[in-house]
């Protein structure tokens, strides 16, 4: 066989096959159901038993269509029984074959589905009736006795065009002891409900498009059938009282709950009382780098923390910080140069930062410790909180204590998530749907857990009283202008800079002093074109030389930086000061993987009966 022969009969191969999957597929989409009417002859016994047999007259257009079925929730029944079909007085056999005249029942997801197959038809009507018997479907009252049924069912896609629904009741009884009413989705009244007789009830409804549902209710005097309420009954009817216990329950959960989260916190967390500070106090209570006093005021180490030690370090002549240009349109990058070697007198913390930022060196460019720096953060707020213990203003390390408590919330939360998911598929779409509200509190008071033991670390009374002094000079950094006349004390802006930082007050502290326009600029930041001029020497760095020996070097300032002394004023370098801290909190904190009248007795409105489910056709 020649190659372009086997082309050729690949090619119609192809083609055959795409003509085929398309005409497949039109068949497929012209293929529809439309239910003429389904009716029913429902008869309910003495022994409280209810008969069905359900008449469908369907229509099938396209096709073929080979089976039908129809599922019933066991939900408001005991038992489905006496299953049957037949066709024009022809009786399907039960079978699990799926030949023409077969039928097969299946109990799945809670329901009873019949599935019958018939011969293949196509534009065809064909009527069926399909018979079963329900036990424990009646509401069983005092006031009355009652079938509510979901006759037709919402879950389905096709399109029922009338129902009639009689009901045979068990005796005949005056019509004034009788009522009967239909509900279209929910809501009553849709449809009729005629008493044609004492012991005669017809409903009739229709049209009910796909998704749409039907429920009939009657109800007769009680004692006509000699049956007890069914167990369903009985749940549904507890269920508001149970229901009401949940929310109860609930609700002592979370009062309870928060009564006892707020007496943990009085007892184990509050800081002991102690003298009444002064409102304010002008200078720092004494003498406590301000990395520590930002940890004893809001008892975290943090990167305010960090950062106010940094500038302090830089402020007592041990570095400083130059501002560079990355290219033409990029921006700010700084640089950062160590002053003095000897950490003499430096707290452990202090000199670690010294050594996490320089290294070896006496030069680092910020950017150069991005994705680098983030490993000391730990040992830098370790050694912070352990500062705060060695002082004596914690009996142990708050952070410890804080995530002690933490750990113990989130712990018991794991723990309530594994119940709340085996428990809630137990009871979602039941009666006691409000067995999921105690175990909700009780999330929310794990919750409070996690959040009351952010607070638990407990000062001693020596750090309480500590903490009320640092509160005061707080206070006073705060409303500074408001005690002091800032034209004549423009030497405490740098002074008390770095307690601004570790208090979160620097952006509004360095706007008041640079508002006046002759407060001095920090030497120990040097502006971009000022280079290292004699001015930005460097402040307390012993006389201008590195702990090395070696002087620092002395360049001229820009001609520009020059005029009228603009770069010595703290105004004309603040938005670079900020830039600096700001990018300096970014870079340390980046890791690499950052980048009807009458009623009814008992049973609630509509929605309330049994049966529903789904049917369809195929």
């Amino acid at each position: 066989m020649t190659s372009k022969r086997i082309l050729a009969y690949l090619a119609l191969f192809l083609a055959l096959f795409v003509w085929g999957t398309g005409s497949a597929g039109a068949r497929e989409a012209s293929k529809s159901v439309r239910v003429a009417r389904r009716d029913a002859d429902i008869t309910i016994l003495q022994n409280g038993d209810v008969q069905v047999v359900e008449t469908w007259a369907v229509r099938f257009v396209g096709g073929p269509f080979t089976y039908a079925f129809r599922s019933i929730p066991l939900n408001k029944v005991e038992d489905i029984t006496d299953w049957g079909v037949s066709e024009n007085g022809a009786a399907y056999r039960q079978a699990d074959n799926h030949a023409a005249g077969t039928f097969i029942l299946q109990d799945e997801d809670g329901e009873r589905k019949i599935t019958w197959y018939f011969s293949p038809t196509t534009d065809a009507t064909r009527t069926f009736q399909l018979r079963y018997t329900l036990k424990g479907a009646l509401r069983i009252y005092d006031e009355g006795d009652q079938f509510f049924w979901k006759f037709i069912e919402s879950d389905r896609s096709y399109s029922i065009e009338a129902a009639t629904v009689t009901v045979h009741l068990p005796g005949n009884f005056a019509l004034d002891t009788l009522r009967a009413t239909t509900y279209y989705d929910s809501r009553e009244a849709s449809g009729e409900a005629t008493l044609q007789d004492g012991s005669t009830v017809v409903f009739v409804g229709g049209p009910f498009p796909g998704g749409t549902e039907w429920e009939i209710r009657a109800q007769w005097p009680h004692g006509a059938v000699d049956a007890r309420p069914p167990g369903w009954q009985r749940m549904e009817d507890i269920a508001p009282i149970v229901n009401l216990g949940f929310l109860c329950l609930a609700g002592i959960i979370l009062l309870g709950g928060g009564a006892g989260l707020y007496l943990w916190w009085y007892k184990k967390g509050r800081d002991p009382a102690v003298p009444v500070a002064p409102a304010q106090m002008t200078e720092p209570p004494e003498d406590l780098p301000p990395g520590v006093a930002g940890t004893l005021i809001d008892e975290k180490a943090d990167m305010a923390d960090i950062l106010a030690t940094m500038v302090d370090l830089a402020r007592r002549g041990y570095m400083r910080f130059m501002e560079t240009k990355k290219g033409l349109f990029r921006g700010r990058d700084f640089v950062f140069e160590r002053l003095r070697y000897d950490t003499e007198g430096l707290q452990p913390y202090e000199a670690l930062l010294l050594r996490r930022i320089f290294g070896r060196g006496t030069r680092r460019e910020l950017s150069d410790l991005r994705e680098k720096f983030y490993t000391a953060i730990p040992k830098l707020q370790e050694a912070l909180y352990e500062e705060v213990v060695a002082r004596g203003y914690f009996p142990s390390n708050p952070n410890k204590m804080r995530n002690q408590y933490i750990g113990i919330g989130i712990g018991l939360m794991v723990l309530s998530g594994f119940c709340s998911f085996f428990t809630f598929p137990l009871i979602v779409g039941t009666d006691f749907s409000l067995g999921i509200a105690p175990l909700v509190a009780l999330d929310l008071v794990l919750v409070g857990v996690i959040i009351v033991g952010r607070f638990m670390p407990r000062k001693t009374e020596e750090g309480a009283r500590a903490a009320a002094r640092w509160r005061a000079f707080k206070r006073y950094l705060e409303e500074i202008d408001r005690y002091t006349n800032l034209q004549g004390a423009t030497d405490i802006y740098e002074k008390y800079l770095p307690y601004a930082i570790a208090f979160g007050l620097e952006k509004s502290w360095t706007k008041k002093f640079s508002a006046l326009k002759t407060v001095p600029a920090p030497r120990w930041y040097v502006p971009y074109g000022m280079g290292t001029s004699p001015y930005y020497g460097g402040s307390g760095s012993s006389g201008g030389h590195l702990a090395s020996g070696m002087p620092v070097s002395h360049g001229a300032p820009s001609l520009d930086g020059m005029a009228n002394g603009t770069l010595s004023s703290l105004d004309s370098i603040s938005d670079g000061l900020f830039s600096m801290l700001n990018s300096a909190g970014s870079t340390f904190r980046s890791s690499p993987s950052s980048s009807g009248s009458g009623g009814f007795s008992g049973g609630g409105g509509g929605g309330g009966g049994g049966g529903g489910g789904s049917s369809g056709f195929g």
